[in-house]
C-alpha cells in the first residue's frame, strides 16, 4: 500500500514506549514513515531505536524537565502535573502539536493520552488506540486492573469484581473532587471536562476506566498475547497484538562474576521508582535469604532504589545499577519481579517462573494473572519476612510445575509475537479511514 506518515502519541515514559517498538520495526520495514511525539527528554531513546521524533511543544516540556518534576515534594508536584496538563489541553484546542510537514496520515494514540485523541477527532486526523498494559476499560466479571483478586468464572464469583469496579469509581470520584479543592485536579478528570470542548460528547466517551477516560468504538490494539489475560467480554474493536522485541541491543556484562554451576535468581523492579523505602528493605531481606542458601546465586539490579555499594556483598550475591535483562533471562532460573507488564512478558518468552511482589499501578493485576496460569507466587513487599521469601524460593526452584506451565506460556507467546497482525490492523485502519 502507499506509504504513510504513522505517528505514536505515547506517554514519556520508557515502560510505555519500549512495548511499541516491535511495531514500529514492523511498520517502518513496510516502507512506512514512522514517527513518534515526545519531548525533549524522551528524544535520545527514541531515536536510538532508529524514529524520528516530532517535538511535543518544547516550551512545556523543556530539557531536563523530566528531573525537575522529580525533586518536588508530592503536593507541588500535583499542582505542577495539574498546570502542566491544564496548559497542554489549552494548546491542543489552539493548535496543532505537528507541522505541517509531518500531519500524521495516522495517529496510534497511547489509551493513558486521551487528549491526543481528543484533538484527532476534532482535527479529522485518522486515530487508534494503543494499549501498552492490559485492557483497563470495565468489565463485570474481570477486577480492575490495579486489583490483585483472582478470577472467578462463578456467578458468585463475578459478584465481587463488580463490587470493586463500584468501590475504585466512588473512590477516585471522591478523590478528584479532594484534589480539585487543593488544586491538584487529576488528569483524568480534567480530560474528562475537556471532551465537549473539543467537540466529542460525553456519550462517546468512556470514564469508568483504571486510568484515563478512553473514546468509544475506537480500535484499540492491547500490546501483549491474550493467553495471558484473565476471560474477558470479548469486543470487536480490541486486538491483542504482538509486542516483545527480543532483537533490542542491551549493554555489555561482566559475566565472570556468575558461577555457571548454580541456579540464577535474577532480581529487577523496573526503571520507576514506587514505595522505594519498602523496595530497599526487601533487597536486604534478599540478601539475607542468600546467606543461608549459598547453593544459590542472585543477581540484583537495584535500579533507581538504592546505590549498588548500599548493600553488603557476598560471594553469592552480584549488585549492579542495571541488568540486561534479555540475556540474563535466558540463563535464569526464575525472577524476583514487581510484576511490570514488560518483564512479565520478557520473563514468559524465557519460559522464567517469577516471585512477584507487586508495587504500585498495574502490577497487582499482572501478579494475579502470573498466580492465575500458575506461572509464579505472589509476595506482598512490605510484610514478606526473610523465611517467607526463602520458602517461596525454594518452592519456585523445586518444583517443576512452574517452569513447565511457563514453557507452554512461552509456545503460546511465541506463537502469537510470530506473527505481524499489528502491522496488519494499523494498515487497514490507515486504509479506511474508519476514524476522524
Amino acid at each position: 500500500m502507499k506509504a504513510l506518515t504513522i505517528t505514536f502519541a505515547m506517554l514519556q515514559e520508557s515502560g510505555h514506549l519500549n512495548p511499541t517498538f516491535k511495531l514500529s520495526k514492523a511498520l517502518a520495514a513496510r516502507g512506512h514513515d514512522v514517527r513518534y511525539l515526545g519531548i525533549a527528554d524522551m528524544r535520545a531513546p527514541i531515536e536510538a531505536r532508529g524514529f524520528a521524533v516530532d517535538p511535543l511543544f518544547p516550551q512545556l516540556f523543556p530539557a531536563g524537565f523530566l528531573a525537575t518534576e522529580a525533586t518536588l515534594g508530592t503536593l507541588a508536584r500535583r499542582r505542577a502535573i495539574t498546570s502542566r496538563y491544564r496548559a497542554l489541553l489549552a494548546r491542543l484546542q489552539a493548535e496543532s502539536p505537528f507541522s505541517a510537514a509531518h500531519t500524521p496520515s495516522l495517529l496510534v494514540v497511547d489509551v493513558t493520552q486521551v487528549h491526543f485523541a481528543l484533538w484527532a477527532r476534532r482535527a479529522g486526523i485518522p486515530f487508534m488506540h494503543v494499549n501498552t498494559s492490559l485492557p483497563q476499560t470495565r468489565d463485570p466479571g474481570v477486577p480492575p486492573l490495579r486489583s490483585d483478586s483472582p478470577y472467578a468464572s462463578s456467578p458468585l464469583g463475578r459478584v465481587k469484581p463488580a463490587l470493586e469496579w463500584e468501590r475504585f469509581l466512588a473512590k477516585r470520584r471522591l478523590s478528584a473532587r479532594a484534589a480539585d479543592v487543593g488544586g491538584m485536579c487529576p488528569p483524568y478528570e480534567l480530560a474528562r471536562r475537556a471532551a465537549p470542548s473539543f467537540g466529542v460528547p460525553s456519550s462517546a466517551v468512556d470514564d469508568e476506566t483504571v486510568y484515563m477516560p478512553q473514546l468509544r468504538s475506537v480500535p484499540e490494539l492491547v500490546l501483549c498475547p491474550q493467553a495471558f489475560d484473565f476471560p474477558r467480554a470479548r469486543s470487536p474493536e480490541r486486538h491483542y497484538v504482538e509486542s516483545i522485541d527480543l532483537t533490542r541491543s542491551e549493554p555489555d556484562f561482566a559475566w565472570g562474576g556468575l558461577s555457571a554451576d548454580k541456579p540464577l535468581v535474577y532480581c529487577a523492579f523496573g526503571g520507576q521508582r514506587y514505595r522505594s523505602g519498602d523496595v530497599q528493605t526487601l533487597f536486604r531481606r534478599l540478601i539475607e535469604v542468600f546467606r543461608g542458601r549459598p547453593q544459590w546465586q542472585l543477581l540484583l539490579a537495584v535500579g533507581q532504589h538504592l546505590g549498588p555499594d548500599e548493600l553488603d556483598p557476598l560471594p553469592n550475591v552480584a549488585v549492579v545499577e542495571r541488568a540486561p535483562q534479555l540475556a540474563v533471562l535466558r540463563r535464569a532460573r526464575m525472577m524476583i519481579t514487581h510484576g511490570g507488564l514488560g518483564s512479565v512478558k520478557e520473563c514468559i518468552m524465557n519460559g522464567v517462573p517469577m516471585l512477584g511482589v507487586p508495587l504500585d499501578v498495574d502490577q497487582p493485576g499482572n501478579v494475579a494473572r502470573v498466580v492465575h496460569h500458575g506461572l509464579g507466587l505472589r509476595a506482598d513487599v512490605r510484610n514478606t519476612s526473610v523465611r517467607s521469601l526463602r520458602g517461596q524460593i525454594d518452592r519456585l526452584l523445586g518444583d517443576t510445575s512452574f517452569a513447565t506451565r511457563a514453557k507452554e506460556m512461552q509456545a503460546r507467546f511465541e506463537e502469537d509475537e510470530a506473527g505481524h497482525r499489528g502491522a496488519d490492523f494499523v494498515e487497514q485502519i490507515a486504509r479506511d479511514g474508519l476514524r476522524s
